[in-house]
C-alpha cells in the first residue's frame, strides 16, 4: 500500500474521524495517522507494517500540510483545518427569562 493508494484524502480523513475524535481545529498527532493508516489498510484487505505505516504517515502529513488541511503546531502535532468536520453549534437560542419575583423580607419576631 502506498500513499498513492489513498487517492481520496477526504475518504481517508472520514475514516480517521470514525476511529478518533477528529474535528475542525482539533489537534491531530503523528501516531493518529500512523495507526489510522494501519487500520485503513486492514479495512481494505491489505497488511501494512509498522515501519511502512510510519513512512506513509509522514508522506500523508506532508501532503495534507501542503494542501492547508493541517497546520503544524509543534513536532508530532498539527491542527486540523477542515471545515467539513466542524462541530455543530451547541448553543440554542435562548428565550428571554422572566423577571425575578420581588424579594420578600423575612421578619423575625422579637421578644
Amino acid at each position: 500500500m502506498s500513499s498513492t493508494t489513498i487517492q481520496d484524502k477526504n475518504e481517508f480523513l472520514r475514516f480517521l474521524k470514525s476511529r478518533f475524535h477528529l474535528y475542525h481545529l482539533s489537534n491531530v498527532f503523528y501516531r493518529d495517522f500512523q495507526y489510522g493508516l494501519i487500520a485503513y489498510a486492514e479495512e481494505k484487505g491489505m497488511r501494512l507494517t509498522y515501519g511502512k505505516a510510519e513512512q506513509q504517515a509522514s508522506e500523508i502529513i506532508r501532503t495534507l500540510t501542503d494542501a492547508g488541511i493541517l497546520k503544524p503546531i509543534k513536532p508530532g502535532s498539527w491542527m486540523l483545518m477542515y471545515d467539513e468536520f466542524r462541530k455543530p453549534p451547541t448553543k440554542t437560542e435562548q428565550t428571554p427569562k422572566a423577571a425575578p419575583a420581588p424579594a420578600t423580607a423575612k421578619v423575625t419576631p422579637t421578644a
